[in-house]
């Protein structure tokens, strides 16, 4: 009976295990996550189903952790780095072992104007089991055109299983529309 418990304890883990969070899992509670980040923080949100929480781990390139919760249960993370600490040469190590432990990412440029800014960057995402990761580089300029904020930031979803497309390759599991 051991054995079996143990066995469907472990294809849990692995089913529904985060990348670089290996020890959360997809629909954990904020009680859940405390048991790992006993420092989170609430932060405010303006929709009645989604509940927002922050970490700040102190001695890392990481400036915050964000967990999100729709309707109380994990389904996104976002790891933003500080970007006073974290250099050119990380972020192409880190995009190179990202591409060499899951293969060649989906791509995009961000180009995004507003009324008093706007958003140039790009990100590359991976498909992991019934996860993706973006990898994503934004940098922000005033209506000047000027340099304002740059944020580096790896985001982790839990995929739609409505949204996943039935035999696909290893980066094209997700419905376009």
């Amino acid at each position: 009976m051991k054995k079996i418990i143990t066995l469907f304890f472990l294809t849990t883990c692995l089913t529904f295990a985060i990348p670089n969070f290996e020890s959360l899992g997809w629909g954990f509670t904020i009680d859940a996550i405390k048991g790992f980040y006993p420092e989170v923080q609430s932060e405010f949100t303006t929709s009645s189903d989604v509940t927002k929480y922050n970490y700040y781990p102190r001695g890392t390139d990481i400036g915050k952790i964000v967990f999100y919760l729709y309707e109380n249960k994990l389904y996104k993370i976002i790891t933003v780095f500080d970007t006073t600490k974290v250099r050119s040469n990380d972020v192409e190590n880190m995009f190179n072992n990202y591409s060499k432990e899951w293969g060649a990412p989906a791509s995009s440029i961000i180009d995004e104007t507003y009324e008093d800014f706007s958003i140039k960057g790009n990100k590359h995402t991976w498909i992991v089991g019934t996860t993706y990761v973006s990898f994503i580089g934004q940098d922000y300029f005033d209506s000047d055109n000027n340099l304002s904020d740059s944020k580096l930031m790896v985001e982790y979803g839990l995929i739609d299983p409505a949204k996943r497309k039935k035999e696909s390759s290893l980066n094209n599991l997700i419905l376009n529309n």
